[in-house]
C-alpha cells in the first residue's frame, strides 16, 4: 500500500493533483550562496552567503486508464488532462505548492522545466518537473520627490551691446553723421536738433571750427568777425 502522499496544488488547492505513481527516488537541493575569490596573498578565500533556493525533480509517469496503478490508486484524470493541467499552472506562472505528506515538505515552488515522453504503444505519460522554491521579496517602499532640481546652470542669452544713447533730430538724422548746412540754419537750431538742447551749439562748432573757419574766410569774413557765422552748403559733422 502507498504510504507517502506527493500533492501539488494552486491557489490553496482551488484545483490541485495527487501523483498516482510516486517518483522512485526524490531528491532535494539546498543550496547556499557562497562565493570563492582568488587574493593574492591568501590564495583562495571562502565567503559565506545566505540560503539559495531548493530546487527538486519529480519524474515518474501518469498511468493511462488501463493501467493497474490508475485503478489501483483510485485515478481521476487521464494522463492528457494531467499534463495539460500542469502545463497550464507553468504557462501562466502559477505558484505550486508541493506538500509530501512524510518527508515534512511543504513548499511554494515554481515549475521550472516540464518534459513529457510518450512511448510507443504506451498511453501512459512519463513526465519530469524541474521545481524551484518561490520566496516573496519585501521590498521596502521608498517616496521618491517627483521635484527634479537641475544641476545645470543655464547662462543668460547674451545680449548685443547697446549702442550710445543720442538724442534723434526732429528731422530723422542720426547724431555722427553729416549735414549740409541749408538756409536758414543756425549752430543752434542745429543742436536743438540733435541734442535737445541749443545750449550745447559750441560742441558742433569746435568739432566744425576749421571748416566753418575756412568758409568764413572765403566769404571775406575774418576769424574774430566770424561771430559763428554758417552759409548754406557748408557739409559738417554732428559729433
Amino acid at each position: 500500500m502507498k504510504r507517502r502522499i506527493i500533492e501539488l496544488n494552486v491557489n490553496n488547492r482551488q484545483e490541485f493533483l495527487k501523483l498516482s505513481v510516486n517518483p522512485a527516488s526524490i531528491v532535494f537541493t539546498d543550496m547556499q550562496n557562497n562565493q570563492q575569490i582568488n587574493l593574492l596573498e591568501v590564495g583562495t578565500a571562502l565567503l559565506l552567503g545566505n540560503r539559495g533556493l531548493i530546487t527538486t525533480t519529480l519524474e515518474s509517469f501518469f498511468p493511462s486508464e488501463s493501467s493497474p496503478f490508475y485503478k489501483r490508486y483510485g485515478g481521476v484524470r487521464t494522463p492528457q488532462e494531467c499534463k495539460a493541467l500542469i502545463k497550464k499552472w507553468k504557462d501562466k506562472n502559477m505558484i505550486v505548492r508541493l506538500i509530501i505528506s512524510d518527508m515534512d515538505i511543504d513548499l511554494a515552488m515554481a515549475i521550472n522545466n516540464f518534459t513529457t515522453t510518450h512511448r510507443e504503444g504506451d498511453d501512459d505519460i512519463y513526465y519530469s518537473i524541474e521545481l524551484v522554491e518561490y520566496k516573496t521579496l519585501n521590498v521596502p517602499t521608498v517616496k521618491v520627490s517627483t521635484k527634479v532640481k537641475s544641476s545645470i546652470q543655464r547662462r543668460p542669452a547674451p545680449t548685443a551691446p547697446s549702442a550710445p544713447s543720442k538724442a534723434k533730430p526732429s528731422g530723422g538724422a542720426s547724431a555722427g553723421r553729416s549735414y549740409t548746412i541749408k538756409s536758414g540754419d543756425t549752430l543752434w537750431a542745429i543742436a536743438t536738433r540733435y541734442y535737445g538742447n541749443g545750449a550745447q551749439y559750441s560742441k558742433i562748432y569746435n568739432a566744425n571750427k576749421g571748416t566753418i573757419e575756412s568758409v568764413a574766410r572765403s566769404r571775406g569774413f575774418r576769424s574774430s568777425q566770424n561771430g559763428h557765422w554758417i552759409f548754406p552748403g557748408t557739409s559738417i559733422t554732428i559729433p
